[in-house]
């Protein structure tokens, strides 16, 4: 099952390749490198990785999607420095669901399946809640309520 406008489907509307956080994550702990405590952390690894391929696509300049929650600005901030830096457009998207019920029982039956990795519950959701700082910038704001074909209709307008 599929949120409406998932990244995927975006990445392959529109042509754009989809890195995403907890695939690679997940290969890191399957492969046994999971940092330990005196380490960085898995999340920071985890991010650390997806700016590096961000910045191999924009070394081709070529567009890129990244699949994450971005919870700090202190990662949003390297990622505008990624894309001023390569003299790229940065466009966020913001994925919100206004009706909770529905977001509840979305999140109780996804599977992405992605080996070596869990499916998230809602515990996991109110976890991040609690350290997310609120986007302050302009960006595209997606009601996860509305119907996938409104969605993906504002992505494109907003990407093109």
């Amino acid at each position: 099952m599929s949120f409406p406008v998932c990244p995927e489907i975006v990445g392959k509307q529109l042509h754009i390749p989809v890195f995403a956080k907890d695939w690679l994550e997940a290969t890191l702990l399957r492969n046994g490198l999971q940092p330990t405590l005196n380490e960085k952390s898995l999340g920071y690894v985890g991010y650390e990785l997806l700016t590096v391929l961000a910045e191999r696509q924009l070394i081709m300049e070529q567009s890129v999607i990244l699949d994450s929650v971005a919870s700090t600005y202190a990662i949003r901030n390297t990622w505008k420095d990624l894309a001023t830096r390569y003299g790229a457009d940065m466009r966020v998207i913001e994925c919100v669901c206004s009706n909770q019920a529905m977001h509840r029982a979305r999140l109780g039956r996804r599977e992405r399946n992605i080996p070596g990795w869990h499916e998230l519950e809602w515990s996991d959701v109110e976890t991040v809640k609690q350290y997310y700082q609120a986007w302050d910038e302009d960006r595209l704001v997606l009601d996860m309520a509305n119907p996938i074909d409104e969605n993906l209709s504002r992505v494109k307008s907003y990407c093109e």
